[in-house]
């Protein structure tokens, strides 16, 4: 196993039970958040049959989950539907001296105001989201993560969080406001993060979205993509490409049907 997913299982204990769901599923939930897709998803190791589909379709409907999501650290055979996104894990090699990352002398980095913090997630993610799930997913990652801010011009330009684990830190949740874009927030952001992590004797790690601009700059820093998620997702479980589901069959056996 890549030691970093362990540090991804870790870190997503924080918030969800995993139980073994079938053969090839194990089901996480997260009954303080369980619209949050990552904490209430189904882990899948090989291709799960239609038959399993159809048990964690039947399981999210009784749950009252309007959705139903998939992750695994391969492409699937048959999606069933779903659609498919990716996320890379980038890790910072140890040769990369993140000291000579260029950054802003006028940021500092500190905690952030909870306050602004929650201002910076209702403007950028409220829309998307909503601002009732927002709300309710900053104060369940508060819980359990270690929050970091950008202060410029004396106001949160910029956050994100970290989480450590066995030689190990993923920072996650980078956010810069848009009125302080270009100003180098978040390459100072990254910059104290990674030379934290090197403080702490970790190696520094984040996700990214490979169709997004994000890794291009993190790949410029010397980030290296080492491995890849895929997650299969429906929002509308009406739209699952399930066939007909097989009726029992029965068998001639002296006279009877077994």
């Amino acid at each position: 196993m890549i030691q970093i997913r362990r540090t991804d299982e870790k870190f997503l204990a924080l918030f969800s039970v995993s139980h073994p769901f079938s053969e090839h599923l194990t089901k996480r939930e997260d009954d303080q958040l369980r619209d949050k897709y990552d904490h209430n998803a189904f882990f899948y190791q090989g291709q799960p049959s239609e038959q399993e589909v159809r048990r964690a379709l039947a399981y999210q409907k009784a749950r009252g989950d309007g959705f139903l999501k998939l992750e695994g650290y391969a492409p699937l055979e048959k999606d069933f539907g779903l659609e498919r996104e990716e996320t890379l894990t980038m890790v910072l090699p140890d040769e990369v001296d993140p000291s000579t990352w260029k950054s802003a002398p006028n940021v500092t980095v500190g905690p952030p105001d909870p306050v602004q913090l929650e201002q910076n997630e209702l403007r950028y993610y409220g829309p998307l989201y909503g601002e009732d799930f927002t709300v309710r997913n900053l104060c369940r990652l508060r819980q359990k993560l270690t929050y970091h801010g950008a202060y410029l011009d004396g106001k949160l330009a910029g956050s994100c969080y970290t989480y450590s684990y066995g030689g190990f830190t993923c920072m996650d949740g980078l956010l810069v406001d848009s009125e302080f874009r270009c100003r180098y927030v978040a390459t100072t952001l990254l910059k104290a993060m990674a030379l934290q992590a090197r403080r702490e004797g970790n190696t520094l790690y984040l996700h990214a979205d490979p169709e997004d601009t994000p890794k291009d700059l993190y790949a410029r820093m010397g980030f290296e993509t080492v491995d890849r998620v895929y997650e299969y997702l429906c929002t509308d479980l009406s739209r699952l490409s399930l066939g007909e589901e097989q009726k029992p069959s029965y068998t001639e056996h002296d006279g009877s049907s077994i």
